[in-house]
């Protein structure tokens, strides 16, 4: 239904400009300025010993901003809390620019 989803987007345009912009910059400016990442939990080295988001401390050590938490059971979580325990078979959602997405990269190789 291309029509009702432009119609909604132009909607919107009105309601929310500024929001609806950056979320399209987002999206098409992606590859130069912003990126989202899906990472496994496991990927990084002694997830053995992460208990919450708090131990894993993405942004002091890499910039990035953990926006959204994929459970092993499919449920998402929203701006997940800091607290969080963190499952091996979980999956972060980051939001970085490039340089901030390859030391994450980085720090999954380690």
């Amino acid at each position: 239904m291309p029509d009702r989803i432009g119609g909604d987007h132009m909607a919107s345009l009105v309601v929310i400009p500024d929001l609806i912009t950056f979320m399209d910059k987002l999206s098409t400016d992606g590859k130069k300025n912003t990126n989202l990442e899906e990472i496994a939990i496991e990927r990084f080295a002694g997830s053995s010993v992460l208990n919450s988001l708090r131990d894993l401390d993405l942004r002091k050590r890499t910039g990035c901003t953990i926006i959204g938490y994929i459970t092993p059971k499919g449920d998402y979580i929203i701006n997940p809390d800091a607290d969080l325990v963190l499952s091996p078979q979980g999956k972060l959602i980051v939001l970085g620019r490039p340089e901030q997405i390859e030391q994450l990269n980085k720090m999954c190789a380690q």
